[in-house]
């Protein structure tokens, strides 16, 4: 969980993933903010935030102009119509996409510019890093990002970076998300937990049941691999289908409607496999649904919201259901498991708030160790 104050020492003007006014902000207010991701750590503050503008993907932006809050979504589903809102609709003309691995100039003021690249982070839809770079200075903010071997050897190959890496520039400072750094903590790689779940999944009868207890964004790999090892789709409630479909654009196609044909774009390479996506005349569905028409009893994957009630296909399951819970990681030496609690987007993000409470070091190193 972030517990980063948004300021970039070397670019002061400007402000990261941090939106509330300070006492550095009291005396001057940043030119410019940048958004990392959605998760609601990396939020705090822009719904109230009434300037600069915000650079952020384009996948981001798409995500936070839907989100809802939590008791909001509730109530709407009981029928009353008027709770609907939009948390961040007001932003829509503040929210700027920038594309990612291209370096764009940006005028904060008269005679003052700042260059910023974009990068995939290797969190979830939409996440980056930014470089800012000036003639004289760079800095590296990473926000949450998943450091495996491939992808920093990934990074090093970029075109954008090579100049760093081959010692004709030097990065002043890189600002690390270092939520979960310990000594004695190996993280496993994305395809190591994806393999070890695929061998647990196997185990159990063709006709389980299976609940992935995740209502955040990050966990759409888990959701693709399940679809396709089950040959099953994946049970979600209307509102994250919503979300997921607002990364295809084009056409007349609104937030909840699958885009007919013609012309149409994918704002993240994850979209096609989770709504799917046309070719041709074809349609192509993807590994989500809304279980709509009776399709309960043809599911066998559901990461449907709790709040809203669960399923029928889920409540009233003839037999036991198999209950997937999400972790961070596993501790060496049979120590135990690091429960995902919400840092760095943990499972409240699209259930009860849109801002979390920072965890002071105390209460995250006592996480740490259950």
């Amino acid at each position: 969980m972030s517990t980063f104050d948004g300021f970039i020492r070397e670019f002061p003007d400007i402000q990261v993933d941090y939106f509330r006014n300070t006492q550095a902000t009291a005396s001057r207010r940043p030119l410019a903010g940048f958004l990392s991701h959605v998760h609601s750590d990396h939020l705090v503050g822009l719904d109230t935030l009434r300037s600069p503008f915000v650079y952020c993907s384009v996948a981001t932006r798409a995500f936070v102009l839907g989100l809802e809050k939590y008791p909001c979504r509730i109530n709407f589903a009981k029928g009353i119509l008027e709770a609907r809102k939009l948390t961040y609709k007001d932003l829509q003309h503040l929210l700027k996409p920038l594309p990612l691995e291209t370096p764009t100039t940006i005028e904060l003021s008269p005679g003052n510019s700042i260059r910023v690249t974009l990068f995939d982070a290797n969190h979830c839809p939409g996440s980056t890093m930014f470089l800012f770079e000036d003639e004289h200075k760079a800095a590296l903010y990473t926000g949450d990002t998943r450091l495996e071997p491939w992808f920093v050897n990934s990074l090093a190959r970029h075109p954008c970076l090579v100049e760093y890496t081959a010692g004709m520039r030097t990065i002043d400072t890189v600002y690390l998300d270092t939520t979960f750094v310990e000594r004695d903590v190996h993280f496993q790689t994305k395809a190591e937990g994806l393999r070890d779940l695929m061998q647990a999944v196997s185990r159990y009868p063709p006709d389980a049941i299976f609940y992935l207890r995740a209502w955040t964004f990050g966990y759409e790999d888990v959701w693709v691999a399940l679809a396709k090892a089950l040959r099953s789709k994946v049970h979600v409630d209307a509102y994250k289908m919503g979300l997921y479909r607002s990364l295809v654009t084009g056409g007349e196609a609104g937030r909840h409607q699958r885009v007919p044909g013609g012309s149409h774009y994918h704002l993240d390479p994850v979209a096609p496999g989770l709504v799917g996506f046309m070719c041709a005349n074809s349609t192509h569905d993807g590994c989500l649904s809304t279980a709509e028409d009776g399709e309960h009893e043809r599911v066998r994957i559901h990461s449907c919201e709790k709040g809203l009630g669960y399923c029928p296909a889920v409540t009233n399951a003839a037999k036991p259901i198999v209950w997937i819970r999400p972790v961070v990681c596993r501790l060496p030496h049979g120590r135990g498991e690091v429960p995902e609690v919400g840092a760095g987007g943990g499972g409240e993000d699209l259930n009860k708030e849109v801002e979390l409470e920072v965890y002071g070091q105390d209460e995250a190193s006592r996480l740490c160790e259950l």
